[in-house]
């Protein structure tokens, strides 16, 4: 996954936590506009209905009292009467009514709703100037006026609808000229805001925390699996660089294979059909010369192939690897032991110089196939009556061997190729002896795995050498 995906994820993960946000908003607005509107049109119709039923009684008489006294703006001649009795009585028209019922709500809910009109007959019923537009609303044919009114630090709602003239209304107002069925005036009802708002408030509170605690889970979400695929991809990608590097290493190998056999074996088949076809006419010396070539392409062979077989099991890490204290001194006698002849035919002298208490952790087999190697190495580049040293030196913890041969030499241009795979590296020695390069080649896989590490230094015409560091025995 790469990294602007990973971006473009987060970004869209985003604008979907903030759509959402914005819907959850605007449906707990819409919610609590919904509610308070419903509950101004509940109290409304109450009114209204309470209204129609003083109305239908053309009023109704209550006691005179100190705060209930007669209505001056009330025209009627049987608005004040006294009972048999003599209590008096006052008319107390729907508007008186509304107002009186007004003042009590006030006082208790902080609940306020005032009739009024664009031709009030008591002055107090003057609309101020948000019942001025909503008035003139109703008057083009709006059913009702509902707002937030904000005055410093202190909001209400507001709400207004029309007072529709009844029949029953006329006893009142038909001497202003209203007919029924005409807007006469309107109601108004204000109530304060802070408990909605608040409610409101703590409900995109909830909602904001709980989005971003979302938003965050979504982006540690994304982010971990970020880092996971780009793991396993890293995993994948390291897998097929492995199995590139295989299939180029087995590619090489075959090549190295076809390479190296063809010149021994065309050698031997060379060798074997002269033999048979003219044994008859040989002399002994031929014979012996053959055969001697025989031998040798034989011996090239065998060397080659088990080098392959110790390289092929070696990349199938099916060779056994048992590393223990090992003497170099009697490693490096058993691997010369086995190639006495070849290098005494050669009239080359062998020095070793390893005392008998110097001793590695490492393989066996591996450390035996790595000095058989470089000893034949070194013999099969030096010129007849050359030298071979081998020495050790113990410090820090290791031991350094070399191999050093008074040889041919590598040139400069070949030595970066020696230890790698499918390089041209491979030369005749210097009795035209056969090489295939892949010796070196599998001495530092050996080394290596024995968690050493193997080098070459050479010039031309002034001989070679080969070093090899590995852990001690008492350090291992």
């Amino acid at each position: 996954m790469k990294k602007q995906h990973l971006l473009w994820s987060l970004v869209i993960w985003s604008f979907i936590i903030l759509l959402s946000f914005g819907w959850n908003y605007y449906s707990v607005k819409s919610s609590n506009d919904e509610l308070v509107l419903n509950k101004f049109r509940a109290f409304f119709e109450q009114l209204v209905v309470t209204r129609s039923w003083n109305a239908d009684h053309g009023g109704v008489y209550v006691p005179v009292t100190k705060k209930t006294q007669p209505n001056q703006y009330l025209k009627d001649s049987l608005r004040d009467v006294v009972t048999t009795n003599g209590i008096r009585l006052t008319k107390v028209n729907p508007a008186f009514m509304t107002r009186q019922i007004a003042e009590i709500n006030e006082l208790k809910n902080d609940f306020q709703f005032h009739i009024t009109s664009l031709k009030p007959i008591r002055p107090g019923n003057k609309p101020d100037s948000w019942e001025t537009k909503s008035l003139e609303m109703f008057e083009s044919g709006a059913k009702e006026n509902i707002e937030l009114i904000t005055n410093g630090s202190v909001s209400r709602y507001r709400y207004m609808a029309p007072l529709v003239t009844e029949k029953n209304c006329l006893q009142c107002h038909a001497i202003q000229g209203y007919k029924i069925g005409d807007i006469r005036g309107g109601m108004s009802i204000s109530f304060t805001a802070m408990p909605y708002s608040n409610h409101v408030n703590k409900q995109i509170f909830t909602l904001g925390v709980f989005h971003l605690i979302l938003l965050l889970v979504g982006a540690i979400g994304l982010w971990m699996y970020y880092r996971m695929a780009n793991k396993y991809l890293l995993i994948i990608e390291n897998k097929n660089k492995e199995l590139t590097k295989a299939n180029s290493e087995r590619d090489k190998f075959y090549s190295i294979i076809a390479h190296d056999l063809r010149s021994p074996l065309g050698d031997f088949l060379g060798l074997t059909k002269i033999m048979s076809e003219e044994i008859y006419g040989l002399s002994k010396e031929e014979i012996h010369k053959y055969s001697t070539a025989l031998n040798d392409s034989a011996e090239s062979l065998y060397k080659l192939l088990e080098n392959l077989l110790s390289w092929s099991r070696l990349k199938r890490n099916v060779i056994n690897f048992n590393p223990e204290k090992l003497n170099m001194k009697e490693i490096v006698d058993n691997s010369y032991s086995v190639l006495k002849i070849p290098i005494e035919n050669k009239k080359q002298n062998v020095e070793i110089n390893i005392s008998e208490e110097q001793c590695v952790y490492a393989d066996k087999e591996m450390l035996k196939t790595v000095i058989r190697n470089l000893l034949s190495n070194a013999s099969k580049f030096t010129h007849k009556g050359g030298s071979i040293y081998v020495s050790a030196k113990t410090e820090n913890g290791e031991t350094l061997i070399s191999v050093k041969d008074t040889g041919i030499g590598i040139p400069e241009t070949m030595i970066d190729k020696l230890f790698s795979l499918g390089e041209k590296t491979s030369r005749r020695g210097t009795d035209n002896e056969a090489s295939s390069g892949l010796g070196l080649l599998l001495c530092k896989e050996f080394i290596e795995k024995n968690n050493g590490s193997l080098w070459v230094e050479s010039k031309e015409e002034m001989g070679t050498t080969f070093y090899f560091l590995l852990p001690n025995a008492k350090d291992a």
